[in-house]
């Protein structure tokens, strides 16, 4: 009996000890994982927008518009209905505007050229091109650039700085029309220079963007203008000579087409 006892005395030590040492073992550690190898996204080219062509025998047209109203009392007034019916043909057909800022770099280089590329312009700053052209614009999703007489702003029947930021900020971009309005070929070099200059520093100061066109007022210019808008900063100039825009013309005596009562947008592109 007493051997009995000791035996399983002996066997429920043992048991013990095995369990003691299964409490005290350190719970083995995960394996390690492995980590996952970083996707190297492959760099695209740039998306081209258009197509390269000749700078020497690119001509893009720049239309030149001047106030869009009912009273139609000579040829620089255009009907607001006609104006849009002109804007809606421009969008129906595939036409891209450009403002003239991005027409600066297409002459000059002749890369990514947008299909059938136009640039809208018009001259002064009249009250009505933020109450009837501007709406048009915006409906049919069409860029422009406004000829700003300075001195102007908020008097005579032209729009105020409001108006102007508005515009600006939608992406109307804001050129010079000289403070004054004055025929620059009668000013001296030093008079035109001013005219250039406190006109553009005006505007950037007004939209926080770079001017860059100058359109001589009423079409006026010599050699003195052209040294000054190149001396003031300006990239291009425009004049109310009639023809569709190309480098060869010289950056600083562009043409336009001027847009005149009754005249069909497809007749003027051609």
């Amino acid at each position: 009996m007493k051997q009995v006892i000791r035996i399983s005395c002996a066997i429920f030590c043992c048991l013990f000890i095995v369990a003691c040492g299964q409490n005290g073992a350190k719970p083995s550690e995960p394996a390690p994982q492995k980590k996952p190898t970083p996707v190297v996204k492959e760099e695209k080219p740039p998306v081209q927008l258009g197509t390269d062509l000749n700078p020497e025998t690119l001509q893009i047209p720049v239309l030149m518009y001047h106030s869009i109203n009912t009273h139609v009392k000579n040829n620089l007034i255009i009907p607001p209905n006609e104006f849009d019916r002109q804007m809606k043909w421009l969008a129906d057909n595939g036409y891209h505007t450009v403002t003239l800022a991005e027409l600066d770099g297409l002459l000059k280089t002749g890369k990514n050229v947008p299909d059938k590329p136009v640039a809208i312009t018009f001259d002064d700053g009249y009250q009505d091109n933020y109450t009837q052209a501007y709406p048009i614009l915006k409906k049919y999703g069409l860029k422009a650039n406004i000829f700003v007489i300075t001195d102007k702003i908020a008097k005579n029947n032209h729009f105020d700085e409001a108006a102007l930021k508005e515009m600006s900020a939608y992406g109307i971009e804001m050129d010079s029309h000289t403070v004054h309005h004055q025929e620059l070929n009668q000013l001296s070099y030093e008079e035109q220079l001013k005219e250039l200059t406190d006109s553009k520093a005006f505007l950037e100061r007004l939209t926080g963007k770079k001017v860059n066109s100058i359109c001589y007022p009423v079409g006026r210019y010599n050699e003195d203008t052209i040294r000054a808008a190149e001396a003031t900063g300006y990239a291009m100039g425009f004049t109310t000579e009639s023809g569709k825009a190309n480098k060869k013309d010289g950056m600083y005596t562009l043409p336009r087409i001027r847009m005149v009562p009754g005249m069909s947008m497809e007749s003027a592109l051609k």
